[in-house]
């Protein structure tokens, strides 16, 4: 399963459903949650966390939290299009493997962090 941060573009989430992705939305369903409790979510869920909010990131690494796998998206509005087909060939390539990682996408690269 996927869990979409409240920050995340609709058109991720639409695209992933459409890739035949499990897609659980804050934003649909849990409005307004914290970030640690967004985080528990993904936890509890066993899913990966998709955001384009960089406080993840601080948040991962300074409570060294393990147990979870965050994809964290950075682009312009015009990369939109380029970051959904790089989001998919992450999600082919970490959503069955095993291990938690920190996932950035920004720029046209992916760079991976192993937890």
């Amino acid at each position: 399963m996927i869990l979409a941060d409240e920050n995340l573009n609709a058109r991720f989430i639409e695209n992933l459903r459409d890739s035949g992705y499990e897609v659980l939305s804050v934003s649909e369903q849990f409005s307004g949650i914290s970030d640690i409790s967004v985080v528990s979510l993904a936890m509890q869920e066993k899913a990966i966390l998709i955001t384009e909010d960089k406080d993840f990131g601080e948040l991962v690494f300074a409570h060294k939290i393990t147990r979870l796998t965050v994809v964290f998206l950075r682009y312009k509005k015009q990369e939109l299009e380029s970051m959904q087909e790089l989001l998919l060939q992450v999600m082919r390539t970490y959503f069955t493997k095993d291990g938690n990682f920190f996932i950035t996408i920004a720029r046209g690269r992916i760079r991976v962090t192993e937890l």
